[in-house]
């Protein structure tokens, strides 16, 4: 079906603030050295008209997992997933609220217990494209904006509030495959950066504490907001239920919360 995935990432075209939708499927498109590892199914032949798919990446230790539906049947996304007999420990990624159901409902024919699953909501926030627009993305005095390289991924990683065992190759990837920035100063030395997650939402935006207050993490988010609206894609940030400074600095920068999404890892059989 792999020939066919520029017909499934279409029907998601009049929406690419959905973060499991048209940019997500347009980079594993494009990821031509990810494509052995990526599978996506459908529930019948109607995928064109109802845009249900589960889209599984084979990610070394575990399967990432992303799945949606637009008018689709929930109870026959449901039973795809179970007939696809997923044993491995697998992540699934930023789904819409409204699927919530359909993966809890899998996790327990596993024999999971939902109060054990390792399960976290974030908000989805979009920035207008009149407001990319407005940015003026004027330099900080003794900084300068550069991409990351792998040299980088330790120390964003030493600093995300999300480490794991996994969030290194995590790191990795996106820096190696997406859109990044850095801000370093006259010496080389990074000093705060900004990634982007494979479903196109800005990540791990940072500032080491020596360096906050100086407008380095409005400055990041400017940057990355320009480049993202240049390839054609909306700007979209995913913000962790609670985080109330991070909403705050988004609203402010003009970002419009629209949305919640779900992320939840399922231990292996």
């Amino acid at each position: 079906m792999r020939n066919q995935w520029s017909l499934l990432r279409d029907v998601y075209q009049e929406d690419r603030t959905n973060l499991t939708g048209y940019d997500l499927i347009n980079i594993y498109i494009n990821c031509n050295d990810k494509a052995h590892d990526v599978k996506i199914y459908t529930t019948n032949n109607d995928w064109l008209e109802h845009g249900t798919f589960v889209l599984i990446h084979d990610n070394i230790n575990k399967l990432d997992i992303y799945l949606n539906t637009l008018n689709g049947s929930l109870r026959e996304l449901e039973n795809l997933l179970s007939s696809l007999q997923l044993n491995d420990r697998a992540w699934f990624f930023g789904y819409r609220q409204a699927l919530k159901l359909t993966v809890n409902n899998f996790c327990l024919e596993r024999g999971l217990s939902l109060k054990k699953l390792d399960q976290m909501e974030t908000y989805v926030y979009y920035l207008p494209k009149r407001a990319v627009e407005s940015f003026n993305c004027r330099l900080i005095a003794d900084i300068y904006l550069a991409s990351l390289s792998l040299n980088h991924a330790a120390l964003v990683d030493e600093h995300w509030p999300y480490r794991s065992s996994d969030s290194l190759a995590l790191i990795k990837d996106r820096i190696q495959s997406y859109i990044s920035v850095g801000a370093f100063d006259g010496n080389g030395q990074l000093l705060a950066w900004c990634l982007r997650s494979v479903q196109g939402s800005l990540s791990n935006l940072y500032v080491l504490p020596s360096y906050r207050r100086l407008g380095l993490a409005s400055l990041l988010v400017r940057h990355m907001a320009k480049e993202i609206a240049a390839t054609g894609a909306e700007v979209l940030a995913t913000i962790a239920f609670g985080n109330e400074i991070s909403q705050l600095f988004f609203e402010k920068l003009g970002f419009k919360l629209i949305d919640s999404i779900v992320f939840t890892m399922v231990p292996g059989l």
